[in-house]
């Protein structure tokens, strides 16, 4: 196959080009190789020395310009600002950002021939549904998305997002392309930046902060390692049944408290301390683990990675020599 990833750079887009490269498809990547999305490393180096995979400079917030013609079978639209921490930072950009890569994406794509579109999307679309009493746990795809106001900063990725399932799935409808949207549930593994929480604990512990602050220490989230959702994603992009679905990526398996998740990273890393709560973050979720029966129905992909085997890879990777 020949396929597009935006966003290719970036922490599910390399794993994922890694996936599709190995098998021998044809890969090219759109990335603005900016710090907050993709960057330019050790490992993209790597990954574009190979000769099925061509990495193309694009900053999706301008119209494409790219001289890349030709049809695709698969395009896989992860390109977004992310990263929790930024939703409260940066919100206008964020939701900008995010806006405008789908839109001059799709405006682009309107030339191209394309056989499949894939848009990556999140749970938090379902930030609010709990606070109204909307939210089944574990969550399936028929959970109502909700946004009782569209102001707090930490729905500005989203409420962007979210509009982003709605310009593909009507641009397919409009096209003639079928689309799948993906609603990934807390990815985690190597390579995922410094704006999330595992890489924030890790780099808090090794510089032995004692006592240990935890934000939303009772809040509940069930993680899926980076393997798995790649996996999972390429099976949705392959499977015809998935055409016009919205589908969880997760792993549903365990739904751990975050002081929990601290507590094993503090045993991991051979760290001893206090953990001391400091209250959430505003908007912050209570609670997060994904229906996936979807996604083993239509695909028969069950996530295989625990928890502690994930933790101890993320762990090795961001403790590496440099």
């Amino acid at each position: 196959m020949k396929l597009l990833i935006t966003g290719g750079a970036g922490f599910i887009g390399i794993h994922l080009a890694r996936f599709h490269a190995t098998r021998g498809d044809d890969v090219v990547l759109f990335d603005n190789l900016f710090k907050s999305a993709g960057e330019r490393d050790r490992e993209l180096e790597e990954l574009t020395q190979l000769s099925n995979v061509e990495l193309v400079e694009v900053d999706l917030t301008r119209p494409i310009q790219a001289d890349v013609t030709g049809s695709f079978d698969l395009v896989y639209h992860l390109a977004a600002i992310n990263g929790t921490r930024l939703f409260y930072e940066i919100p206008y950009t964020v939701a900008r950002t995010n806006l405008l890569c789908t839109l001059h994406l799709l405006d682009w794509l309107e030339g191209q021939t394309v056989e499949k579109l894939v848009y990556a999307s999140t749970s938090e679309t379902y930030a609010e549904a709990g606070k109204v009493g909307l939210l089944r746990i574990p969550s399936d795809e028929d959970t109502p998305v909700v946004f009782t106001q569209p102001t707090p900063v930490r729905y500005s990725y989203g409420t962007s997002k979210f509009m982003g399932e709605n310009l593909c799935v009507w641009f397919g409808s409009t096209r003639g392309v079928p689309v799948s949207v993906v609603r990934y549930h807390n990815i985690y593994g190597p390579r995922m930046g410094d704006k999330h929480v595992m890489p924030e604990f890790i780099t808090r512990l090794q510089q032995g902060e004692d006592p240990f602050s935890v934000y939303g220490g009772d809040e509940t989230r069930a993680f899926c390692y980076v393997d798995d959702a790649v996996e999972a994603t390429a099976a949705v992009g392959e499977s015809e049944a998935c055409e016009g679905e919205t589908i969880h990526i997760g792993d549903s398996s365990r739904e751990i408290r975050i002081d929990e998740l601290a507590r094993i990273m503090m045993e991991l890393m051979g760290v001893q301390g206090v953990i001391e709560e400091r209250g959430g973050r505003s908007g912050s979720v209570s609670r997060r683990c994904p229906d996936t029966s979807k996604l083993k129905r239509l695909t028969g992909y069950v996530a295989r990675t625990d928890l502690e085997e994930g933790l101890k890879q993320t762990i090795s990777w961001y403790l590496r020599p440099a």
